[in-house]
């Protein structure tokens, strides 16, 4: 049997996976999901016959905001030829967005050669692939000329603060890395990304009767409004950084002056410097709105992934990923996007990788979020296809 008829043979295989992991809710917060899927997910990737694995407790050490978790979900590593000069890293989370309140919780069948379901494309799915066309590299290459480490975290979804450090470890000692978010919605592969960061602005004024002493209240409201205006000014004031003031909260009833207003801020940037400017624009704004000591203004938070840009190294391996796809005979084309992930931690702790290896799909983290499911078995060939490409490269 070749591969390629063994990666096809894989289909029904691959929807039986996807569903599986995927009816097993593992949102973020949810420990006792993450637990489940992660026991069914983890026995699967044994089949790889790892030299060893371990899962890790993580704590929240990083830098990174996040919500608090008293005992955030492990993170699990699998490794294979951990001695080979050269070694590459596999990453992907199984982590949802999807809590147990959400009404997304099972897998149906849509419309189209699609599956509907929480996490399917992001990124149960991807986890998919990368068993299956790892499989295949293990089962059908006899020379193997590199190394691996799988990396398979519980707290992407919310910005990896516990898995962060270990990513900068794994990064010092790998050649390159590959991770398996969804592809983007034409199947195209990410060139250079964003990176983000959430802010929160808190304004305190002092309460009062709209009708009794209205003047001896301080409406917390009007500079939270002022600040939102402010932040839409700033969109047009450097094209590389975007402002977005996404949830709004202050008051309790409509006779009392609001003594507290509290804004939330996700903003996106292109360049370290855009990090910088940004910092400096947001205490400029609460300095300003401050009013001569009438408001107390607190701004929280901090970036949750740097930019990811596209270096040389990426370059390089989105050639190999194009030229291993002309083989196979798909299209792959490649283009910048404004989302984020662990594939711009990494970028940052100086490892060059491809982070959307993933399913075609879309609708993420939504209601509607979907998978096309003959994606499973292309996605799982190019990726296949990719490591032999880099398998010959390293024989030389």
């Amino acid at each position: 049997m070749t591969p390629t008829h063994w990666i096809h043979g894989q289909r029904d295989r691959l929807i039986d996976r996807v569903t599986a992991w995927s009816n097993i809710n593992s949102g973020s917060l949810n420990l006792p999901g993450i637990k489940k899927a992660g026991e069914l997910i983890y026995r699967d990737f044994q089949r790889l016959e790892p030299e060893n694995w371990q899962l890790v407790a993580l704590n929240q050490t990083s830098s990174l905001p996040s919500p608090p978790i008293s005992s955030p979900g492990p993170l699990a590593i699998f490794r294979k030829r951990p001695n080979a000069e050269s070694r590459l890293l596999f990453f992907g989370h199984l982590d949802t967005v999807y809590g147990p309140e959400h009404r997304l919780q099972e897998v149906v069948s849509g419309a189209s050669g699609t599956l509907i379901g929480p996490g399917v494309c992001d990124m149960k799915g991807g986890l998919a692939i990368l068993l299956c066309g790892l499989s295949a590299f293990e089962k059908f290459t006899k020379e193997k000329n590199f190394g691996w480490t799988i990396m398979i975290n519980s707290d992407e979804e919310i910005g990896s603060p516990g898995s962060s450090p270990y990513f900068q470890i794994e990064a010092a000692y790998h050649r390159f890395g590959f991770g398996f978010e969804p592809a983007l919605e034409d199947g195209a592969l990410a060139s250079n990304r964003k990176g983000s960061g959430n802010f929160t602005f808190t304004v305190h004024g002092k309460a009062a009767h709209s009708g009794r002493n209205p003047r001896a209240g301080r409406n917390a409201l009007v500079p939270a409004a002022e600040f939102i205006l402010a932040c839409h000014q700033l969109n047009g004031t450097r094209p590389s950084v975007f402002v977005n003031p996404g949830v709004i909260s202050g008051g309790t009833v409509a006779n009392t002056i609001p003594d507290l207003a509290v804004c939330q801020v996700n903003v996106r940037t292109t360049t370290g410097d855009d990090e910088h400017w940004l910092l400096q624009e947001l205490e400029r704004l609460r300095a300003s709105l401050e009013d001569s000591g009438r408001y107390r203004i607190e701004v929280t938070g901090g970036f949750t992934a740097p930019p990811k840009p596209l270096t040389t190294g990426v370059s390089h391996l989105l050639d190999l990923a194009q030229k291993a796809a002309t083989k196979i005979g798909i299209a792959l084309s490649v283009r910048p996007t404004g989302g984020t992930c662990d594939g711009n931690r990494l970028a940052h702790f100086g490892l060059p990788n491809i982070d959307n290896l993933g399913a075609r799909g879309g609708a993420i983290h939504s209601e509607n979020e979907f998978l096309v499911v003959e994606s499973l078995v292309e996605r799982s060939w190019l990726f296949y296809t990719l490591l032999q490409e880099l398998n010959q490269e390293m024989a030389r």
